[in-house]
């Protein structure tokens, strides 16, 4: 497995948030959007964590 399909157990929308390193909102906006897909309590943080280094990093360059 690479390192972007990391699985993490998360039974919440808090859980996801702490593994992720980002707000509850961000989380929710990710599953609206389809970066984030459940496999049962088992969530794929991937390309949620790609999607979020890039938005950090896209940020960083507009200010």
């Amino acid at each position: 497995m690479n390192p972007r399909n990391t699985l993490v157990l998360a039974t919440d929308p808090a859980d996801l948030s702490e593994a992720l390193g980002c707000s509850s909102e961000a989380v929710a906006s990710m599953q609206d959007s389809g970066v984030l897909e459940p496999q049962g309590q088992l969530w794929e943080i991937g390309a949620a964590r790609d999607y979020l280094r890039d938005a950090a990093w896209a940020d960083s360059l507009w200010h």
